[in-house]
């Protein structure tokens, strides 16, 4: 029996690591201790560019999502709840379609990742080069991301504008509630 390449059993141990903390950042009721949960998952992923090639890749994983989202989410945490507030419980209707909702979208995925099995598997040698990425997120073509790379800015302008309507209107209820 052949044993499993060196690059394969890391490869596993890093799927098994992010999985868990993927699951860590969904069932953990302290929303700090879940935001630290997504920093392990997130470095999991950086670690599996690492283990693809794209060491740029890998490098912008953990320096923009470990170095600015989260830490963004957990100081948005930190200044505007109270960590020591009560769990706001979930009805089982609420889990339910939740639950429905993640076994849609997974079957979705699974079917759409089949569709797409070995086309376009063309190797490419510098896939991963700073020049080839930059390439294809500023390109408006086919092949390019600059649609989708202007829909998560949109996204996270909003995200982020919600965030700061959320914190201000706890502080003037709290200012009502003083006087």
């Amino acid at each position: 029996m052949d044993s499993l390449p060196l690059k394969d059993i890391f490869f596993y141990i890093t799927a098994i690591f992010m999985v868990a903390g993927a699951l860590l950042t969904v069932w953990v009721k302290n929303v700090l201790h879940s935001a630290i949960a997504l920093i392990g998952t997130f470095f999991g992923s950086a670690v599996l560019y690492f283990l693809l090639s794209a060491e740029f890749v890998a490098v912008a994983q953990v320096m923009v999502y470990i170095g600015g989202v989260v830490v963004f989410i957990v100081f948005a945490i930190l200044l505007t709840s109270k960590l020591g507030e009560k769990n706001l419980e979930t009805s089982g209707l609420r889990k339910a379609v939740a639950a429905f909702f993640a076994l849609a979208i997974t079957v979705l995925a699974v079917i759409i990742l089949r569709g797409a099995g070995s086309e376009g598997q063309t190797e490419q040698k510098d896939f991963a080069s700073l020049a080839a990425i930059g390439e294809k997120l500023l390109s408006p073509g086919n092949n390019g991301f600059l649609l989708s790379f202007e829909a998560i800015s949109l996204l996270l302008l909003i995200s982020l504008i919600g965030a700061i309507t959320i914190a201000r209107t706890h502080k003037e209820d709290k200012s009502t509630e003083e006087k």
